[in-house]
This record gives structure tokens, C-alpha cells and sequence, in this order.
């Protein structure tokens, strides 16, 4: 009877201790850091290959980024299904969306394009053509901080302002989140962030505002870069990533037949398209302190552009982004507000 009654209790004492064990390891997996978890959601994606360069490439066997409570595509974009990219891209955006969500339940990130499946030439872009390039539009609030979308990119001004839309702002906490995700991505290579100065400038400011980590803040200053001889990006990020190692056919740096870059860029050409950085208009000029400025993307020793027909083939000296096209579609826009 003894023996009846110890064997019981062992067994009861057992099984406490494996769900004792079980519970143990739940909240330690919950308390883990974000990029020590997500590395179980690589499987879902194919790696790929990215072939060529971000301006003359292709893509290989890449991943989809679908639509989710969290992730959305814009439906100016839609229709085209430009969401390709290598597998470390398609993460990064789901685990960088995924972070702003759990940080604010409401922000649902707007896509733009990526790369089309096979990558190659794609429309209003000059790269986005090896699976390594993604847009990513810019989180919008309301007066009362609600969020906003609409069914295209939304042009901002310094001030966080946005000339076709009043009552839309810049929502500086849900940006920041975004780029402090992604600035902390440890999978992917990320090589620039595009955007227009002004609003880097703002978004810096707000993340030394709120005391962000200073590591952060100075990585985050080192990828934000407005870019050169393209729109300023004022209605979007556009994220690259670098080559992934091993992969000897991609090609770091755009590459482009200078000729054919010109051509491009003078059929795409806009009146907001400008070599220099984008001024914000005395009346809305911001009043926060001035950002720290990020170093310069270009080798101090690197020659102009020659854009004589006669060169054939270069890599380009300035990170040569997109040519997006007017920042606003011809149609009249439509705007959507959630409460």
C-alpha cells in the first residue's frame, strides 16, 4: 500500500514539474528579444537569388509579402503584384511591421512596390529590379491621432504637414518605430533608407525627443540618406538591402548604361525631381533642433557622373534611387479614415 501511494505521488510530483518546466520556457521565449525569436519566421520565406544589380538585375526563386492585419498593399499598387524580393527582405518588412504593430495595435504598414517575381525592368522605377528594393509608405494620423490611409503615397512637407491632404500628419512615433525596427534589423543587410531630409531631420529629432538609444539613433542617421538625381522621397521609404553572402552574382552598387539612366529619368521627370536637398518653405519650416547630418553616401574622391553617350557602362558614383514619377497620381486622390 505504501509503495501504491509513493508511486502515485511521484507521478503527480512528475507531471507538476513538466508543466513547472513548460511554463519556464514560455516566458522565457516571451521575454526574449524580438530578433532572437522572429529567426523562426526565415523558414516561411525562400531566400532566393538576387542577380545583378539593383538598376540592371533579376530575381531568382524570391518571396511574396502578403497582406495582414498588420501589412497592407497599397491599391494603386495592387493590381500589379510587385511584391517580390529576396527572403531576408520579405522578413525584415514582416518583422518590422509585426514590431510597429505590437507597439501601437492600430498601425497597419502600406506597401508600395518591391520587385516583380522574376525582378527585371519595372514601371516609374529606375531600380527596384533585383529583389532588394521595397517602398515603404509613411504611417499618417489625424488630428486626434488616429490613423489615416489612403489608396496611394502621400507627400509630406518638414513640418509633417501634407499639401494634399489637410488634416494629415506625419505620425513621427509610428515612423520612428518603423525605422527604429528596421535600423535594429539583424537578418538583413540593410544598406539605405531614401528619404527626403527634411523628414529625416524630423524623425531624428522626435527619436532624441522621446530618448531613443543613442546606437540607434546614429545607425538609423547612417541608412536615412535623401537620394540624388531622383525625387526627394517625400511620400515614402524606400529600403535596400545588400547582397547576402554568398551570393557572387549579386552586384552591390546600381549599375546602368549611363545613357539609358538619362533617358529614363528624363521620360519620369518631375518638377519636385531635384539634385539638391529638399528646402522646406519658410511658412512651414520646423522649429525642432537640427539633426545630426548623416555621413556623406558618396567617396569624397568620387568622379561626377558622365552622362555623355559614349559611356556605356558604370557603376553609378551616387546611390541612384527610383524615379517615381509624380508624387501624387493624375487621378483625384482617395483618402480613407479609420477611427
Amino acid at each position: 500500500m505504501t509503495l501504491l501511494v509513493w508511486g502515485t505521488m511521484t507521478r503527480w510530483l512528475s507531471g507538476l514539474l513538466g508543466v513547472a518546466t513548460l511554463l519556464g520556457a514560455d516566458a522565457a521565449t516571451a521575454a526574449a528579444p524580438l530578433h532572437g525569436r522572429t529567426a523562426l519566421l526565415e523558414p516561411r520565406y525562400a531566400l532566393g537569388r538576387s542577380v545583378g544589380s539593383p538598376t540592371d538585375g533579376h530575381l531568382i526563386g524570391g518571396s511574396h509579402l502578403d497582406d495582414g492585419s498588420y501589412i497592407r498593399s497599397l491599391s494603386m499598387y495592387a493590381g500589379s503584384d510587385d511584391r517580390w524580393g529576396l527572403g531576408s527582405l520579405v522578413a525584415m518588412i514582416d518583422r518590422s511591421a509585426r514590431a510597429v504593430h505590437r507597439q501601437f495595435p492600430d498601425a497597419i504598414l502600406s506597401v508600395g512596390h518591391l520587385s516583380r517575381r522574376g525582378g527585371g525592368d519595372i514601371d516609374r522605377h529606375a531600380s527596384h529590379e533585383s529583389g532588394r528594393d521595397a517602398d515603404l509608405s509613411f504611417y499618417i494620423r489625424g488630428q486626434t491621432n488616429h490613423p489615416l490611409y489612403s489608396d496611394h503615397m502621400v507627400s509630406f512637407r518638414g513640418d509633417g504637414t501634407a499639401p494634399s491632404w489637410p488634416g494629415a500628419f506625419f505620425d513621427d512615433a509610428k515612423n520612428w518605430a518603423l525605422i527604429s525596427a528596421i535600423a535594429q534589423e539583424t537578418h538583413a543587410h540593410v544598406t539605405y533608407i531614401f528619404v527626403a531630409a527634411p523628414l529625416r531631420a524630423r524623425l531624428l529629432a522626435y527619436a532624441a525627443h522621446i530618448g531613443a538609444p543613442l546606437e540607434v539613433r546614429n545607425h538609423a542617421a547612417e541608412l536615412m540618406v535623401q537620394p540624388r538625381g531622383s525625387l526627394p522621397h517625400d511620400d515614402h521609404f524606400h529600403v535596400r538591402i545588400g547582397c547576402p553572402t554568398g551570393m557572387n552574382a549579386c552586384i552591390e552598387l546600381p549599375t546602368r548604361p549611363k545613357a539609358l539612366v538619362a533617358a529614363r529619368a528624363s521620360r519620369h521627370a518631375s518638377p519636385l525631381a531635384s539634385t539638391k536637398p529638399l528646402a522646406t518653405p519658410a511658412a512651414h519650416r520646423s522649429t525642432e533642433p537640427k539633426a545630426p547630418e548623416a555621413p556623406s553616401a558618396v567617396p569624397a574622391d568620387a568622379p561626377e557622373d558622365d552622362t555623355s553617350p559614349a559611356v556605356t557602362s558604370a557603376v553609378l558614383a551616387s546611390p541612384f534611387d527610383d524615379v517615381d514619377g509624380p508624387a501624387e497620381p493624375r487621378a483625384s486622390p482617395r483618402h480613407r479614415e479609420i477611427q
